[in-house]
C-alpha cells in the first residue's frame, strides 16, 4: 500500500531542520515550563523529574551496585513536566505542515479510523508484554537488576488519586498524541524523504528513544518506535500508531499503579 504522504502534488518545504529545531525547542520549553510550575508551587528543583530517567538511571545503578539518592519531586511532576515538551513537538509539527506543506492530514497522516483502535492496541500491548520481555530477558540472566524496584521507589512517595489521574492522563493520552504527531508524523517523513524508508524508520525510532533520556529503556523504546513506524507505513495514517502508543503506555502505567497498591 502506498503511504498517504507519497505522490503529493505540492512540493513541501519541511525536512530534517524542522525535526532538529523541534527537538531543541521542545526541550527548552519543557525546562522553562517545568521550572516555572515548580517555582509557583514552591517545589525544590534539584530532584529527578521523570519516571523514565529515574527508572533507567537507578536501574542501571542497582545493577552496578552504585548508591543512589531518591528523587525529591512529587509524582504529579511527571506528567506536568511534559507539558512544555508536548507543546514544542505539536507546534513544530503544525507549523511545518500548515506553513511549509499541505496540512497535517496530507503530510503527516493525521487521521484515524475505528479499525485503528483494536489494531493499534493489539500491537502496543504485544510490544510491551512480549517484545520488551524478549529484549531484557537475556540481560537479566547476566546482570542483577530489577526495573520494578526502581519504579517502586518512585511510587513510595505519597501518591494521591489526583496524582495517579494526572499520570494516567499524561502518559496514556498526552504522550501518544503529541509524540506520534512529531516522531511518526514529521520526523519519520523527514528522514524518509532524505534517506529512504528503511533509514527513515530506523533514524526516527532512534531519535524517539534518545529524546526520552532513558538509558535502561532505550532498546525497548526504539523497538516500539519501529513497530509504530511500520504501522504508519502500512496504513498510511497515524491512527494505528497512536493507539499502539496508548496500549504500550497503558500496560506500563497499570503496572506502576499496581506497584503503588
Amino acid at each position: 500500500m502506498t503511504p498517504a504522504w507519497q505522490g503529493e502534488e505540492r512540493e513541501v518545504r519541511w525536512g530534517l531542520p524542522d525535526v532538529f529545531i523541534g527537538v531543541v525547542v521542545s526541550w527548552v520549553a519543557a525546562v522553562v515550563v517545568l521550572l516555572a510550575i515548580l517555582a509557583l508551587s514552591g517545589q525544590e528543583t534539584g530532584g529527578e523529574t521523570g519516571t523514565g530517567s529515574y527508572v533507567g538511571r537507578y536501574g542501571v545503578g542497582d545493577a552496578l551496585g552504585v548508591e543512589r539518592v531518591d528523587p525529591a519531586l512529587p509524582l504529579w511532576t511527571l506528567p506536568v513536566g511534559q507539558l512544555g515538551l508536548w507543546a514544542g513537538l505539536a507546534v513544530t509539527a503544525v507549523v511545518a505542515a500548515t506553513r511549509r506543506g499541505n496540512g497535517l492530514r496530507r503530510d503527516f497522516g493525521w487521521s484515524m479510523r475505528a479499525s485503528d483502535v483494536p489494531i493499534g492496541l493489539a500491537f502496543g500491548v504485544f510490544a510491551q508484554v512480549v517484545v520488551v520481555w524478549l529484549i531484557y530477558a537475556p540481560f537479566q540472566l547476566v546482570f542483577d537488576f530489577d526495573v520494578s524496584e526502581a519504579a517502586r521507589a518512585i511510587t513510595d512517595r505519597a501518591a494521591t488519586p489526583g496524582d495517579i489521574a494526572l499520570v494516567m492522563l499524561g502518559v496514556v493520552v498526552g504522550a501518544p498524541i503529541f509524540e506520534e504527531l512529531f516522531f511518526r508524523g514529521l520526523a519519520l517523513r523527514a528522514f524518509e524523504r532524505r534517506w529512504g524508508p528503511v533509514a527513515g524508520v530506523l533514524a526516527s525510532s532512534v531519535l524517539f528513544g534518545a529524546v526520552h533520556l532513558q538509558l535502561l529503556q532505550f532498546p525497548a523504546l526504539v523497538a516500539f518506535a519501529i513497530i509504530a513506524a511500520m504501522l504508519v507505513r502500512r496504513y498510511g495514517r497515524l491512527g494505528p500508531a497512536i493507539w499502539a502508543h496508548i496500549g504500550f503506555n497503558l500496560v506500563a502505567v497499570v503496572n506502576l499503579i499496581w506497584l503503588i497498591r
